[in-house]
């Protein structure tokens, strides 16, 4: 569908359910939160639903309480056999977690927002941009459709997700429309600096005390070209972190000049593992990503590792020292 048949979609439905994926991102979260406001202002239910609670770096998005968490009391009063599921910033359903596990199967239907590489969707049924910059790059332009003025808060989380998903506006996929439309939530009451500061300086000490820890695992191969990382659920106990913490660590080694392909490979508390991938492009992790079940863009993608760390990070650095030009 194109972005006329998404309008036409919110525009004729009365009933939304907002979600993400899990541990959702700046972009995933912003997105969520600007387009959940927006229907409301158009006189729709509507309900942005997590998996898990926000995590304490992203509370500030959250400036009129618009965020709920599944399975809780505030949802009690859900009526998902008369709701559309929107899914934001992933292109498969199953990666939003409790979700989907208590939702998909009884909502009237769902639909995808998503930028991210796709693997066969039914382009038809979903709104699927892997030209977009972020997902907020594509609600921007959903929520100028519709109509709906942009409130300040509404515009804060549009900016920081992407910000959060464009690097700063450095990553390949920033084109001349995401910058106009920062320009735009600019004019609407963004204080870049102010956005700055609450992602990149407000981080707490045992963050800095998890990054120490991470960087101390931190593996080389294939001539300095390949960065390996690992935070196992211990590292977080021991630092007083929270898994949220690690969210740009895998960036760290792509600062050096050598370093072509970062990864990272990561436990929850719970010792779910999960593997992160950076690439400065010379590799497309996306494609690597999608072998094990994964996906995301040329530049950054991810999956949930189905074996043990011995194993997957084997199968990895396999993959990637083939892909290596």
């Amino acid at each position: 569908m194109n972005l006329d048949d998404l309008a036409s979609l919110f525009l004729g439905g009365d009933s939304f359910i907002l979600t993400s994926h899990e541990s959702p991102d700046g972009d995933g979260l912003g997105a969520m939160y600007a387009l959940c406001r927006a229907l409301v202002k158009l006189g729709k239910k509507a309900t942005a639903l997590l998996s898990e609670p926000l995590a304490p770096k992203y509370r500030f998005l959250d400036a009129r309480g618009v965020f709920r968490v599944a399975d809780t009391p505030d949802t009690e009063g859900l009526d998902p056999a008369s709701s559309m599921l929107v899914i934001l910033d992933t292109n498969d359903a199953q990666y939003t977690g409790r979700v989907a596990a208590t939702l998909l199967e009884s909502v009237r239907g769902h639909v995808l927002i998503d930028h991210h590489e796709t693997r066969g969707l039914d382009a038809s049924r979903h709104f699927l941009d892997s030209d977009a910059s972020s997902t907020c790059e594509i609600a921007f332009g959903l929520i100028r459709r519709l109509g709906i003025p942009l409130d300040p808060d509404m515009a804060v989380a549009l900016y920081t997700g992407i910000v959060y998903d464009t690097g700063s506006f450095g990553y390949p996929k920033t084109g001349e429309n995401t910058f106009a439309c920062a320009l735009e939530l600019v004019r609407a009451g963004v204080r870049p600096y102010q956005i700055h500061n609450l992602l990149y300086e407000s981080s707490s000490v045992a963050s800095l005390i998890l990054r120490k820890l991470v960087l101390s695992t931190l593996e080389l191969h294939e001539d300095n070209r390949i960065a390996v990382q690992v935070m196992r659920a211990a590292h977080l106990k021991e630092s007083g972190a929270v898994y949220e913490d690690s969210e740009d660590l895998i960036n760290v080694p792509l600062r050096s000049e050598s370093v072509q392909v970062s990864v990272f490979f990561k436990e929850n508390p719970a010792g779910v593992l999960r593997c992160s991938l950076r690439s400065k492009g010379t590799v497309n992790v996306a494609h690597i990503a999608q072998g094990f079940g994964g996906g995301g863009h040329r530049t950054a993608a991810g999956f949930k590792c189905p074996h043990p760390l011995e194993q997957a990070w084997k199968s990895v650095l396999d993959k990637l020292k083939d892909a290596l030009p």
